[in-house]
């Protein structure tokens, strides 16, 4: 699911601290970023993209993005999704032709599955990470130096669940990469849980 795009944009930039990744006990690495939020406010719809410019508190580098507007960032996210599709498309393709066609063709249509595998997985990636900031590798699917990682704002209507009398929280899962209706019941339900608390103040 695409990133959810405001005007007013939350984003965290940071900086990458170690320069090799550290083992996991998955087999992978993992990567130690320093940052602190930010708000950027995005260009009005057609209007072009502005420059954001900012300076790293850990090596004091200043450095340019580039803003999109709401509407250009969501074409953006419909442009990858778009050539995500596409490779999937060629590969369930070369896949079927592999079976009906078979023989000399298999030279050419491995190829192709594998080409439109990878393109489906890698721009899938980009897709879902588009948030309509560029430069400096962000929104790619690499260990950049500095990062931009967007703090998406709270779905229309579904606040925060405090008790104004003693501070009590009721935690729910929310995020553009779920679907509405299971992020509605998991905020029923935190508000019942929050309605039924024992408040400590009283």
């Amino acid at each position: 699911m695409p990133l959810a795009i405001d005007r007013n944009q939350k984003v965290v930039f940071a900086h990458r601290k170690n320069f090799v990744g550290k083992p996991t006990a998955s087999g992978s690495v993992s990567w130690d970023y320093k940052g602190d939020e930010h708000v950027i406010v995005r260009p009005e719809d057609g209007r072009p993209a502005e420059t954001w410019k900012v300076t790293c508190r850990e090596c004091r580098q200043k450095l340019e993005f580039t803003v999109h507007s709401v509407a250009g960032a969501r074409r953006r996210q419909a442009r990858w999704r778009a050539i995500a599709w596409t490779g999937l498309a060629v590969l369930i393709a070369s896949v079927v032709g592999c079976f009906v066609i078979g023989g000399a063709a298999l030279a050419v249509l491995i190829p192709l599955a594998v080409a439109g595998a990878a393109t489906g997985y890698y721009v899938g990636g980009i897709a879902s990470d588009e948030m309509g900031v560029t430069g400096h590798g962000a929104g790619m699917p690499i260990v950049a130096k500095h990062s931009v990682t967007l703090i998406e704002s709270r779905p229309a209507g579904m606040e925060e669940l405090v008790c104004e009398k003693c501070g009590h929280e009721e935690p729910y899962r929310w995020g553009s990469h779920m679907r509405k209706g299971y992020v509605e019941r998991q905020y029923r339900g935190a508000k019942a849980r929050l309605d039924a608390h024992t408040c400590r103040a009283r």
